[in-house]
């Protein structure tokens, strides 16, 4: 699995009489797009590798779609735990104040 996306770009190589400056850009090149500690990072990727590469990256998208939905579904449960907790903790506070209560019986 890999972070990030591959994109394809064309370039200029800026030598005066390539086909280049008249807009005939070379390429595709691909490049893999990441971030990382609050940076972008671009990595060449060879044009036998972009397929493979690609499922990597789709990989690792399904990966952390899958995680981000796993952790949603553990935070729920865990707000229903604490609501339960809460209910049997208000009702044993609700019997231990009906065992203290002394009852007069009737004459």
């Amino acid at each position: 699995m890999l972070a990030g996306n591959v994109c394809a770009q064309w370039k200029k190589c800026g030598k005066p009489n390539c086909r280049c400056i008249r807009g005939e850009l070379h390429g595709p090149y691909y490049y893999r797009f990441w971030w990382s500690g609050g940076r972008q990072h671009k990595s060449f990727v060879r044009k036998a590798d972009v397929e493979r590469v690609r499922e990597a990256c789709e990989a690792y998208r399904r990966y952390r779609a899958f995680r981000r939905e796993s952790l949603a579904q553990k935070r729920q449960q865990m707000r229903y735990l604490q609501q339960l907790l809460a209910s049997l903790r208000e009702r044993e506070s609700h019997v231990t104040n009906l065992r203290s209560v002394k009852y007069d019986a009737p004459h």
